[in-house]
Order: C-alpha cells, then sequence, then structure tokens
C-alpha cells in the first residue's frame, strides 16, 4: 500500500515545487514506483521536470472518470498534471477513492499542495499520511511552522526543511529556534538547503539535484538523502 506525502506550507514563494521533484525522483531513483501530483493548475512541478502541460485532461477528469492521465516524466515516476483546481464538495469521495487507487498503483505519492484552501487540498489532507514543511528562516516563517504544528494536521507533520537558506546571523538565529521548538515534537528538522545558483540552472533545464555530477551539489544531495531516508523508514 503505497503512502501519501504532503509538501505543504501555506505560504508561496519557499520552494515546495523544487522540494517535491528532487524528493519524488530521488525516491524514483531508488527503485520505487512514484507519482507526483500537484493541486496548482501552473503545474510548476511539471515545468521543473522539463515538461509542459498543455491544457487538457488532468486529475479532475481522472477523478470523474478514472482514465489514466499520468505523464511518464523519469524512469519509476509518472506526473498528474490538474487542469484545474476547482472541485465541488461533490467530488470528496471520489478524490477519497481515486487516491485509494493511486496506492495500490505506487509505492509513493508525493502531492505538491498549493498554498490555498479548497476542496482538494483538503480532501487530501484528510488522507496523506505525512506531511513534510519547507520553510525560509524568518520571523513570519518560523512562527507559521508553530502555528501549523498546533493545529490538526500538525500531528502528521514529519519533516521540516528549511529552504533557500542563506549565510546571515539572522538565518542561523532563527534555525537554532527551530531547533530549540521542534526538539520534543518528534518532527526533524532537516539539515537546511542553501539558495544555490546549482539549483536555478538545473530548474532551467528540467533537471533535478540527482542530475548533475558537480561537487558543488553534493551537500544539497546529502540533506535531500537525508529527507528521502525518513520517509524510508
Amino acid at each position: 500500500m503505497g503512502k501519501i506525502i504532503t509538501i505543504k506550507n501555506n505560504k508561496g514563494g519557499v520552494g515546495k515545487s523544487t522540494l517535491s521533484k528532487n524528493i519524488a525522483h530521488g525516491l524514483a531513483l531508488l527503485e520505487n514506483k512514484v507519482a507526483l501530483i500537484t493541486t496548482d493548475s501552473q503545474n510548476d512541478s511539471l515545468i521543473l521536470l522539463g515538461g509542459w502541460f498543455e491544457g487538457g485532461k488532468g486529475l479532475k477528469y481522472h477523478i470523474q472518470t478514472g482514465n489514466d492521465v499520468s505523464i511518464k516524466v523519469r524512469e519509476n515516476l509518472d506526473y498528474i498534471p490538474v487542469e484545474t483546481d476547482i472541485f465541488g464538495n461533490n467530488l470528496k469521495k471520489k478524490i477519497v477513492k481515486a487516491f485509494e487507487i493511486f496506492r495500490e498503483k505506487y509505492d509513493y505519492i508525493i502531492v505538491d499542495s498549493a498554498p490555498v484552501f479548497n476542496v482538494l487540498n483538503e480532501t487530501i489532507l484528510t488522507i496523506t499520511d505525512e506531511i513534510i514543511v519547507p520553510t525560509k528562516l524568518d520571523k513570519l516563517s518560523v512562527a507559521g511552522i508553530m502555528r501549523l504544528i498546533n493545529k490538526i494536521e500538525g500531528e502528521k507533520i514529519s519533516v521540516v526543511v528549511p529552504n533557500l537558506v542563506r549565510n546571515t546571523k539572522l538565518n542561523k538565529m532563527y534555525n537554532e529556534e527551530l531547533e530549540e521548538l521542534l526538539g520534543e515534537t518528534g518532527v526533524l528538522l532537516s539539515a537546511p538547503i542553501h539558495e544555490s545558483v546549482i539549483e536555478e540552472t538545473l530548474s532551467e533545464k528540467g533537471k533535478t539535484i540527482f542530475e548533475t555530477a558537480s561537487k558543488k551539489a553534493e551537500k544539497m544531495q546529502e540533506v535531500y538523502g537525508e529527507i528521502i531516508g525518513s520517509i524510508l523508514k
């Protein structure tokens, strides 16, 4: 039975799509069957993998008909596009049923969750097994993490990932504050992922962090290895 892992933060601009594509590809490289699913009709995570959704049949069509809409983007890695983020309450049960079928087909379902409240996102949260939260290291982001943990879905948070980190005193201070705040929660605080020209270049080329031999990427690959290792446990 496959595991549903949602990459979530209610703030935009924290690197959810980049994190999603790298985690999904890392799991696929370990011979797992993986689906990467977005809840954003911009389909940014597909673009970051070098693909493009021309429009047409996506997740809503699949939920309504059961027909396959997956796009193979790497070995062992399928992408499920979304053509719209408008889902009525009448589709909640069908969303759950569709994800039950995904669980049977895939070992891991990675959900790149848009920072909006709608039927699709809310329904997926009820059935997700784990939540991974990328965050920047600043006052508002750290406060937001603690609010998220104190909500009902906070019990599902397994990893917090400091992302787009800079070598500043403030970033270091807020990382230490997160370490202290998460210390007794059982939530893993991963090593930070720093702002990187390498990641920007790879994204431009439609590649993941695991598709470069650059020595400068090794530290980032190690951090993703830590995150993926926590998922496999």
